[in-house]
C-alpha cells in the first residue's frame, strides 16, 4: 500500500464511523497526537475517545494530502487538510483543520506515528 492509499483508507475509515477500526488500523500502538486546544500528548489507547468524539462531529470527513516527504527508511511526514460538513448538516457550514502527521510502515501497510494539528484550512495558494 502506498500513502496515497493509506489516505483514503483512513478517510473511508472516517466515514464509516468506527473508531475502533479506525484506531486500530492506523495508528502505532505508540501514536502521539496532540493540537491547537489539546491539553497535552495523547498516546495510544488514550486517541481512542477523541477519535470517537472527531468522527461524532465530523461524519462526512474529506481528507487531502497537501504535501508529502518522503523521509526513506519506511516513515514519511504529510501536510493534510481536513474537511467536514458539520454534523448537523448546516447549509453552508464547514469544519476545518490541518496536520502534519508522521507516518511509518508497519508490514505493507502505512500508520500514523504522531499527529499534531490545529484549526482551519490551508490558504490557497
Amino acid at each position: 500500500m502506498n500513502l496515497n492509499e493509506a489516505i483514503e483508507k483512513m478517510q473511508a475509515l472516517c466515514r464509516s464511523g468506527d473508531a475502533q477500526a479506525f484506531y486500530r488500523e492506523m495508528f502505532a500502538d505508540d501514536a502521539a497526537v496532540s493540537g491547537e486546544g489539546a491539553p497535552g500528548i495523547t498516546t495510544g489507547s488514550e486517541l481512542l475517545p477523541a477519535l470517537t468524539e472527531m468522527l461524532k462531529t465530523t461524519p462526512h470527513l474529506s481528507i487531502r494530502a497537501v504535501r508529502t516527504t518522503d523521509l526513506g527508511d519506511g516513515a514519511a511526514i504529510t501536510w493534510l487538510e481536513w474537511t467536514s460538513p458539520t454534523a448537523d448538516g448546516t447549509p453552508g457550514e464547514t469544519i476545518a483543520f490541518r496536520s502534519l502527521t508522521v507516518w511509518r510502515k508497519r508490514g505493507a501497510s502505512w500508520v500514523i506515528a504522531a499527529d499534531m494539528y490545529g484549526s482551519g484550512a490551508f490558504a490557497a495558494s
